[in-house]
């Protein structure tokens, strides 16, 4: 903000910002009063593409989740049938999320399958891991297993 809207920056610096880290007790570095007098910011760590990856799909699951809340409210495509009522759209006051501490045993056994596998540029699989998990499990299993690995 501070090259392009310099007197907000420093407002919003002097009042909300350099208050926190002039008090706090575990923040080592150095911070100035003036924005102009500050260096630019630093890179800390080399980029972790993993971490990003992750960040990515942690942005594309929030969307997903608010387009879905969206569409349940709105009460989704279905349009009344000629001559009926539109449905009233539902009220939705919040979004319960469930995440697993653990996987299943065999998911288990998928992942660790899978980690034996190099992924390429374009982030494919090098290698036939279709094959290696229909190895692994029998008929019914696989079925889950390939449902579970498909991506």
């Amino acid at each position: 903000m501070n090259p392009i809207i310099p007197h907000y920056a420093q407002y919003c610096w002097s009042k909300y910002v350099y208050p926190v880290f002039k008090a706090s007790t575990n923040y080592d570095h150095v911070v100035k009063e003036n924005l102009v007098h500050c260096a630019w910011p630093k890179i800390s760590a080399p980029y972790d593409k993993i971490a990003g990856d992750r960040l990515e799909f942690l942005k594309k699951s929030k969307s997903t989740i608010r387009d879905g809340l969206d569409k349940a409210k709105s009460g989704g495509k279905k349009k009344p049938k000629k001559g009926a009522e539109a449905e009233a759209p539902k009220v939705f006051e919040k979004c319960i999320v469930f995440v697993a501490k653990e996987y299943p045993e065999f998911k288990k056994q998928c992942l660790t399958i899978l980690q034996g596998f190099e992924f390429d540029e374009e982030n494919k699989i090098v290698g036939d891991h279709i094959g290696a998990i229909r190895d692994a499990f029998d008929k019914k299993q696989g079925g889950l297993a390939m449902k579970f690995v498909s991506f």
